[in-house]
């Protein structure tokens, strides 16, 4: 019998972890095969000031061992790392670098990321949304790729097929997403409190009011409560990144966090999502079925 199978493509070591960690984890306890790809080295992130670095290794080297950690925390099946360097935010020095992600041909990623689809076998593939969560470079590029490797994974193209493994077709694909309406209220609330939503986080670099009016809906929402102590574990683990969750999250009453914590929510970009909500990623996936299969 063919195994449940999840891969998740994530732009730096913690997003996973930031992100659909408690995703990762039910699956991962539930049985399914969880395999997650890392773009980036995460070498243009900044540090919490609390963190202390270690003498002569690079942040990429720590942010490495601290992915190696939250992986075992979420007990996920394989970590695999792309050789290339994080973009930084939009407009940074680090866009220009010639190893950053975004400056490697598109064509190139997808490349890439079709030969780990065919591999790994996944029926159920998820990545960062168009617009990159909070308009990451590196976010987009992933949801760009992985989308374009989604599709093109399963034809059988003898002249783009330099692996040499078998054409696969992926069942399903998600991004995440987060409902926009409760943001448009911390906005409000920011802006009559007298605080600025448009220059949050450690660097003042992240624009909730753009964030507010980028569209993503939610056509699921799985529940991972009771998999909080994992996916808190896993982010405590990115120590040179943790600051306790997203500044616009640390301002809502305890209650209001620990029910948006209880579940992840993704949007299907395919197949088409139907008018109910799904409360299970892989709902309706078949096993066994032809590697080829079009649906």
């Amino acid at each position: 019998m063919e195994k449940r199978t999840l891969l998740g493509l994530f732009a730096h070591p913690d997003d996973e972890s930031f992100g659909p960690g408690g995703t990762l984890a039910r699956y991962a306890a539930e049985g399914a095969d969880v395999h997650v790809i890392i773009a980036t080295d995460g070498d243009a992130g900044s540090v919490e000031e609390s963190h202390k670095r270690q003498d002569g290794r690079t942040l990429a080297q720590e942010r490495g061992e601290e992915l190696s950690n939250a992986a075992v925390a979420l007990g996920v099946t394989s970590i695999w790392n792309l050789p290339y360097r994080d973009s930084g935010m939009r407009g940074s020095a680090d866009n220009e670098h010639p190893r950053a992600l975004i400056q490697q041909p598109l064509e190139t990623l997808t490349a890439e990321l079709v030969d780990y689809i065919r591999r790994l076998r996944p029926q159920v593939i998820l990545t960062h949304d168009p617009f990159g969560g909070y308009g990451h470079p590196d976010h987009i590029r992933c949801c760009e790729a992985m989308t374009a490797a989604f599709y093109m994974a399963g034809q059988s193209d003898p002249a783009r097929n330099g692996s040499g493994l078998p054409a696969y077709t992926p069942q399903k694909l998600y991004y995440t997403a987060f409902d926009k309406r409760l943001l448009k209220v911390v906005v409000k609330i920011m802006q009559l409190t007298g605080k600025d939503p448009s220059k949050i986080g450690r660097n003042q670099d992240i624009d909730l009011v753009e964030i507010s009016r980028w569209e993503t809906p939610v056509h699921a929402r799985v529940n991972v409560a009771d998999y909080a102590a994992q996916k808190d574990a896993a982010s405590q683990a990115h120590a040179s990144q943790y600051g306790g969750g997203p500044a616009f999250l640390r301002m809502m009453p305890g209650f209001l966090r620990r029910r948006l914590a209880s579940h992840d929510t993704f949007t299907r970009a395919y197949p088409a999502p139907t008018s109910r909500t799904e409360s299970d990623l892989f709902a309706q996936v078949q096993l066994n079925r032809p590697a080829t299969f079009q649906g």
